[in-house]
């Protein structure tokens, strides 16, 4: 089966000569077309596996396309099996290509890390081109640490040389393995999202989850959406007579009641660079003001009630002395912070990582060098003016005030945040600059997130990403044309590429490892679990002893 001939019958002569040793030959033409042994196309191959990887194409979808547009038949497990070959061979001519890859590089690159461990899962971690875009390696690791990290990024080094710098979060593995690189005098830089974002945690996490508890167990929340809706019927005529009483109301007043709920409706940063509960909190107390500008008077009866309801919400909220404590410490603390963004200059652009893979590019390099140079000079005259001004006992400083946390943070990271080199030409015009975040990694992973979750439609994706094969994330870099042009000069001709890389080594795997880091423990247990079963159909039927796991097992 192939999308070009259809489903076909093929009639393969094989030709040896008498000599011993001589090797038999095969139809070439038949091997650019379907993989030895196999009966699915590499055309039909490649069109599952960009389907389903790079364009997020569920199955079922993929399967009616074929039988549709071209006429295949073929079931959800072979659509599986075939985006497996699909990954396996994309990662094998990823490898081949190396060479040519490193040739393109010449320039030079930096390096940025990155890895999707959660709450000390094992992850996809991958090493990233930070100029180009383009995913270096991908590898499944166990977990987030130094010894898992360390030789893929010797790999790396040694496939494509000394980058010319480093690019990662604050994490203590990452600092552990990238350390012979900073032996050799290769900078390592913090990402100053990721830096910003741990002060920010470090600052409000714990009265930010006092507020939101607490205005939780208040309920408002719930008190506004029954009010929200209570009022949707008020709007169906005037002479609804419900909770509020007769009458009817204007629509400004369920926009009072919807921004006091949800804002202005638009999306914006996530914690810590914005606090909703706050703004919430905010809302609630200033709602009864908006009101008298948004539902001028003379009011009917059910738009006062509806008023006064805000009002009683908005006191229920100053009378209770957690909030208040809460709020309090979130003020004293926001300040310092949005400070500090202001000297790093992290805009709200900087902060958005839900792009479509593609690498944001500075247009002009000259001026990012020079607004770096001024983030620097900025970021340690604001450091010294905060030392100035902390209380000191003998030769510590002293606090546990918001400054003094930011002065902390400083000390042990600001080296890291400055000193990002430029790649120049042989004339020394500047032609790119080390990027000051590690956003292009996180970008990464957000596509491939995005993806699988139009795939599966499930919000919640850690499972889901725990058997993602590596070579997934591989298939982000066939979004840059440039690494198309090497690959396989373009996506049409990547057939042909895969063919002939299968002419050159023995076959290709056609089954890909999902496994993680419990793959042979799962095995064992269902390996126990088979020899219980066993155990429970030996034991006769009318017995009231079954036992529900075996005396003595035994793993073979």
């Amino acid at each position: 089966m192939t999308l070009k001939q259809g489903t076909f019958e093929a009639r393969e002569v094989l030709k040896h000569c008498g000599k011993q040793g001589c090797p038999v030959v095969g139809s070439r033409a038949l091997s650019q077309v379907v993989p030895r042994g196999q009966r699915y196309g590499w055309d039909l191959i490649v069109h599952a596996g960009i389907g389903r990887y790079l364009k997020g194409m569920q199955r079922e979808e993929i399967r009616v396309e074929l039988r549709e547009l071209h006429g295949i038949n073929v079931s959800h497990a072979t659509i599986s099996n075939l985006c497996d070959r699909f990954l396996v061979a994309l990662g094998t001519l990823h490898e081949h290509r190396v060479p040519a890859l490193r040739a393109a590089m010449k320039d030079g690159y930096w390096l940025h890390l990155d890895a999707t461990c959660d709450l000390g899962k094992g992850g996809l971690f991958v090493c990233l081109d930070g100029w180009r875009g383009w995913i270096l390696l991908a590898a499944r690791v166990p977990t987030e640490n130094a010894s898992a990290l360390q030789p893929l990024i010797e790999k790396v080094v040694e496939q494509f040389g000394d980058p010319i710098a480093s690019v990662r979060d604050l994490g203590p593995a990452g600092a552990k393995a990238i350390k012979p690189l900073r032996d050799r005098g290769i900078p390592d830089l913090l990402c100053h999202f990721h830096f910003l974002a741990a002060i920010g945690k470090k600052l409000f996490d714990k009265p930010y989850s006092q507020l939101r508890n607490r205005l939780r167990a208040a309920r408002i929340s719930t008190a506004l959406r029954n009010t929200l809706q209570e009022l949707r019927r008020y709007r169906l005529t005037d002479e609804y007579q419900g909770n509020f009483g007769p009458g009817g109301v204007r629509d400004e007043l369920l926009a009072l009641v919807l921004w006091v709920l949800e804002g202005n409706g638009t999306k914006g940063p996530s914690f810590p660079f914005a606090l909703p509960w706050l703004d919430f909190f905010h809302r609630c107390q200033t709602a009864v003001e908006q009101a008298e500008s948004w539902i001028p008077r003379p009011r009917k009866a059910p738009e006062r009630a509806v008023i006064r309801l805000l009002d009683h919400l908005a006191n229920k909220l100053t009378q209770d002395d957690a909030i208040i404590t809460a709020v309090q410490q979130l003020h004293e603390s926001w300040l310092p912070f949005c400070e500090l963004r202001d000297v790093l200059r992290l805009t709200t652009c900087d902060l958005s990582l839900h792009e479509d893979g593609h690498v944001k590019q500075v247009a002009a390099p000259e001026l990012e060098l020079f607004r770096l140079q001024q983030i620097e000079s900025a970021l340690t005259n604001y450091g010294i003016d905060l030392r100035q001004h902390l209380p000191t006992v003998g030769k510590k400083r002293s606090g546990n005030s918001p400054q003094a946390i930011i002065v902390d943070y400083l000390d042990r990271y600001g080296s890291g945040l400055v000193g990002h080199p430029s790649v120049r030409d042989k004339d020394g015009r500047i032609l790119a600059v080390v990027d000051r975040t590690n956003n292009n990694a996180e970008r990464c992973f957000s596509g491939i997130k995005q993806r699988l979750r139009r795939r599966v439609g499930r919000a919640l994706l850690s499972r889901d990403m725990d058997l993602q094969p590596a070579q997934v994330a591989l298939v982000q870099n066939l979004l840059h044309p440039d690494y198309v042009q090497i690959l396989c000069g373009s996506l049409d001709k990547l057939p042909v590429a895969f063919a002939k890389l299968n002419a050159l080594s023995a076959s290709l795997p056609t089954k890909i490892n999902r496994g993680n880091r419990w793959t042979d423990v799962f095995r064992c247990v269902r390996i126990l679990l088979k020899q219980n079963d066993h155990q429970k159909a030996d034991t006769p039927a009318g017995s009231p002893y079954r036992p529900s796991t075996p005396a003595h097992a035994t793993v073979s």
